[in-house]
């Protein structure tokens, strides 16, 4: 079984970066995927040492974007059913 990702930054020399849900209870990683060419294995980091590492770099505001959207999301989910919820009840 896959663990749901969605990129959020790419770099000018093809690194790439994920957050990534594990495990049962939803934790939240993020995922370097470096270039093909430099060899690197990937590698999961948790999100407070990544921000640790470098919020102004270009990597670490697309986190908090992402991470914002993602909010927002599950916000609206919620919502929604509780929406659902609410209208099962009339």
């Amino acid at each position: 079984m896959s663990n749901p990702s969605r990129a959020f930054y790419t770099s000018s020399n093809g690194d790439r970066w994920l957050v990534v849900r594990v495990g049962e209870r939803d934790e939240i990683f993020v995922r370097h995927e470096p270039n093909r060419a430099s060899g690197g294995q990937p590698s999961e980091v948790d999100i407070e040492a990544f921000m640790a590492r470098g919020p102004g770099s270009p990597e670490g505001k697309a986190l908090i974007d992402v991470l914002d959207q993602l909010r927002a999301e599950q916000d609206r989910a919620g919502m929604e059913k509780l929406a659902d919820q609410q209208m099962a009840n009339l």
